[in-house]
């Protein structure tokens, strides 16, 4: 993946995309929203954010990049716009008083000022919690937990195959 976004010059990288839980992420929209029409920016003007934003009534849908493994440019969140943002959403008590996570800031920011061609879905395998995905290099292997193959520790996904 590193070699990928180095050739493809890309500045951002992930691996999954899943929902957060609403709880976890409560005002981070409402606040995003005021940011964006502060800054004159439309909350489904790019396709990225078309990808989050629902176009009937303009709410996210919890979507987002998680970044458990990613790749980025630092210089692009050193960014001016980037760094407007976060301390926009850091002014407004969010990150203290709600435990915002910095897997919704970069999702959204992303959405706001990268262009597709700079965004890159890495093929890697993955398993944690309730998710787990194989990587495509690999269709014959599929997510197992470590006890349905006599393994340790239990709860832990693998890629195994049919033979596993």
């Amino acid at each position: 993946p590193i070699a990928a976004m180095h050739e493809g010059n890309y500045v951002y990288t992930w691996s999954h995309v899943l929902p957060d839980l609403p709880g976890a992420v409560r005002h981070f929209w409402d606040h995003s929203l005021m940011y964006m029409k502060m800054k004159g920016i439309d909350p489904r003007g790019t396709p990225i954010l078309r990808h989050f934003v629902r176009e009937d009534d303009i709410q996210w849908t919890y979507q987002l990049y998680m970044n458990d493994i990613e790749i980025v440019q630092l210089d692009w969140f050193r960014s001016d716009p980037y760094q407007d943002y976060f301390r926009y959403l850091d002014s407004m008590g969010g990150f203290w008083l709600h435990r915002w996570g910095d897997h919704a800031v970069r999702t959204i920011a992303v959405g706001m000022w990268l262009p597709e061609d700079k965004v890159f879905e890495m093929d890697v395998p993955y398993g944690h919690q309730n998710y787990c995905r194989c990587s495509g290099a690999h269709p014959h292997l599929s997510c197992v937990r470590e006890e349905d193959v006599g393994g340790v520790p239990a709860k832990w996904w693998i890629c195994a195959g049919e033979d596993a």
